[in-house]
């Protein structure tokens, strides 16, 4: 805190205290979220799978002293090769507007080959769209999802569309769909670059292979907000190009801090029992070790 005094008035909370308030509300409802009664998995099977958390367009850091709250719910129930996977997505509200989105997923190990109940709801990217001609207009205009509800202005070639949608799908099968929902709206720039909305899109089909609304920026648009890879694969903070690191001999410390008791983390015999090779490491422990590393590493630089 003394280093960063020096520089700043204001201490920002560091993102990993997203994770901690997103597990609280998960935990706090987990016979709703990662335990519900329709999801038809051996709790003995349940491993964290991942955590991802990400800051809100347009909203401001946390600030010691900001008074928040959380909202959790089921993102998705999936079936995979290894097991059937539940996420959990959470958003951190500061004066009623959110400011964190954090992403808990959790994998019921096993095989599983009944898809009841296997949902899965995607905020689809921000996508451009640009219409360079009348033949690329005409191909919009005939798509039975899109509606165009400005009526003052017609759809002209030349002109830049932003597509920002929400995918909702149940499964029937591994490859069929039972139902594919995909709602959102269709916005331009003015000329301050302000988004103006201009249509919509609304498409729900029954027994369905595929998405054919997100098909068609895939296709003709680019994803906005992209991560963009560095060249080089980005470089090393170590000169051997890696770290070694021993975990430590118990979580017992971790388990007191976090409040995260579950036995496979700390009790030995019982990750016996749940056929796991061995007491789980946090993936927080990892990820410590990896801070302290760069953190060392840039006020050598400094």
């Amino acid at each position: 805190e003394s280093f960063k005094a020096v520089r700043t008035s204001d201490v920002v909370p560091p993102m990993d205290f997203a994770i901690i308030t997103g597990w609280q509300v998960t935990m706090a409802h987990s016979h709703k979220s990662i335990f519900p009664t329709t999801i038809d998995g051996d709790l003995l099977k349940l491993v964290h799978l991942s955590n991802g958390f990400c800051m809100v367009d347009g909203a401001k850091p946390l600030r010691i002293g900001d008074v928040c709250y959380s909202e959790a719910r089921i993102a998705s129930v999936t079936n995979t090769d290894a097991g059937k996977v539940v996420k959990v997505k959470s958003y951190i509200y500061r004066a009623g507007t959110p400011v964190i989105e954090v992403v808990l997923a959790f994998l019921y190990r096993g095989r599983f080959t009944n898809y009841k109940n296997t949902f899965e709801t995607t905020e689809e990217p921000d996508y451009l769209i640009n219409l360079l001609d009348d033949a690329a207009v005409g191909v919009l205009q005939s798509k039975e999802w899109f509606k165009w509800d400005d009526q003052s202005v017609p759809l002209q070639a030349g002109t830049a569309h932003f597509f920002r949608m929400q995918s909702q799908v149940t499964y029937k099968d591994k490859t069929l769909y039972q139902n594919v929902s995909v709602s959102g709206d269709i916005f331009v720039h003015d000329q301050l670059k302000r988004f103006i909305k201009v249509g919509l899109v609304d498409f729900q089909q029954d027994d369905y292979q595929g998405n054919p609304v997100v098909a068609y920026p895939l296709r003709h648009g680019n994803p906005q907000g992209s991560l963009t890879p560095l060249a080089n694969n980005a470089y090393t903070l170590s000169k051997d190009g890696s770290t070694v690191f021993i975990t430590p001999l118990t979580n017992e410390p971790y388990s007191k801090i976090s409040g995260n008791f579950n036995p496979i983390h700390v009790n030995p015999y019982f990750s016996d029992y749940a056929s796991l090779p061995g007491t789980i490491t946090r993936y927080v422990v990892e990820r410590h070790y990896s801070e302290v590393r760069r953190e060392c590493r840039c006020q050598r630089s400094s």
